[in-house]
């Protein structure tokens, strides 16, 4: 079975065709002429697949002289056609292709200085108690405002939150009180992940711009991923372990139809028992089913050093301290770094660790988390 992994440097040259068809229609014959030459010399069914549903959609599009309302009249063309029991699975998918290119067009022709991903940061708090922020994701927050400067900065909570650290980070914050969702489709979300799993994606499907984990510690501004429609990465892969796409950062337009699919999807794909087949495991089977819906990132982009014994040593034994400019060449390709605070490993090493420990940088991730004091 193909992983996501083999297919990272076709998928975007993938996304390159796309954006290329997005921007302009001048483009069009152009990535048509470059899916056409991808899927000749691609070797993996899932990339000459995509190609072929590419080149499909742009064929179906109209002419050079598209309006803003000639576009909604082909989206709502598109969704029409998608809801007919006449059309086939495979139709189906090169819709989906189809309303990614329509929804790219017609979000430059309404505004052409805002397209791609939106300088707009998600956060979210699903609980209501008074409990302040944990230290660790104290400073993961704090990273997150001091390298997206200009962003607007949206935290959806069921009311302001109090706490010490919470007053620090709230006049940074535009705090929207809502309840986070309590179903997905019949079933009832008792565990505050599920509900932010399906809480990310709603708020970046209506608004865009991009969501980050409350354990997501941001090393860089995520510009460099902004002329994406949606982007994701793998998670760093673990022996015994399948293959999963991560979902602690999230970067998307407004309207993303990877995302609006994968929600769509969720409900069906949900089993309370199996924490994460709704999400990870349901991301990666439709990155791989839609992969020039989504630019893959290698898992060095915000999942290393994943959440093992040996990660957890590189993060907190002051034995694998880095020297500085050691460690900020070992991190350089990283964007962030998920610290999967929930995981059993982190919860046991990061128990001991202090302000001091970490304004002395004794160990790697007091180093990584010092400039965030």
């Amino acid at each position: 079975m193909t992983a996501l992994a083999e297919i990272i440097p076709e998928n975007h040259e993938l996304q390159e065709i796309l954006g290329l068809a997005c921007v302009r229609e001048a483009g069009r014959a152009r990535a048509i002429e470059r899916a056409r030459a991808l899927s000749g010399r691609s070797s993996h069914p899932a990339i000459r697949e995509a190609c072929g549903r590419l080149v499909d959609a742009l064929s179906a599009m109209d002419g050079p002289e598209e309006s803003s309302d000639s576009l909604a009249v082909q989206l709502r063309s598109c969704d029409a056609a998608m809801t007919l029991p006449t059309t086939s699975l495979d139709a189906r998918e090169t819709l989906l292709v189809r309303k990614q290119l329509l929804r790219c067009r017609l979000h430059a022709a309404s505004a052409p200085a805002r397209t791609g991903i939106p300088r707009l940061v998600h956060l979210l708090k699903t609980d209501s108690g008074g409990a302040d922020l944990p230290l660790l994701q104290y400073l993961c927050y704090r990273s997150v405002l001091a390298h997206c400067k200009g962003y607007a900065m949206v935290l959806h909570a069921p009311e302001v939150p109090r706490g010490r650290r919470w007053a620090v980070l709230l006049p940074h914050l535009d705090v929207r009180p809502s309840v986070p969702p309590q179903f997905l489709g019949s079933h009832r979300l008792f565990a505050a992940a599920h509900q932010s799993d399906v809480w990310r994606v709603q708020q970046l499907l209506a608004h865009g711009g991009y969501y980050f984990d409350w354990d997501l510690l941001l090393l860089r501004d995520p510009e460099a991923l902004h002329a994406n429609r949606c982007v994701m990465a793998l998670e760093r892969k673990e022996d015994g372990y399948d293959e999963v796409l991560g979902v602690s950062a999230i970067g998307a337009e407004p309207g993303s139809v990877l995302l609006e699919s994968w929600l769509g999807a969720m409900a069906a794909a949900f089993n309370p028992r199996r924490y994460v087949a709704h999400s990870t495991v349901l991301a990666r089977r439709l990155a791989l089913k839609r992969p020039s819906l989504v630019r893959i990132l290698e898992p060095a982009a915000f999942y290393e050093p994943g959440w093992t014994e040996k990660a957890m040593r590189w993060l907190f034994d002051p034995a694998e301290r880095l020297p500085d400019a050691e460690l900020s060449e070992h991190v350089a390709g990283s964007i962030g770094i998920h610290l999967f605070c929930s995981h059993a490993n982190f919860v046991r090493w990061s128990a001991a660790l202090t302000e001091a420990d970490i304004a002395r940088g004794d160990c790697n991730l007091g180093a990584l988390m010092r400039p965030y004091l």
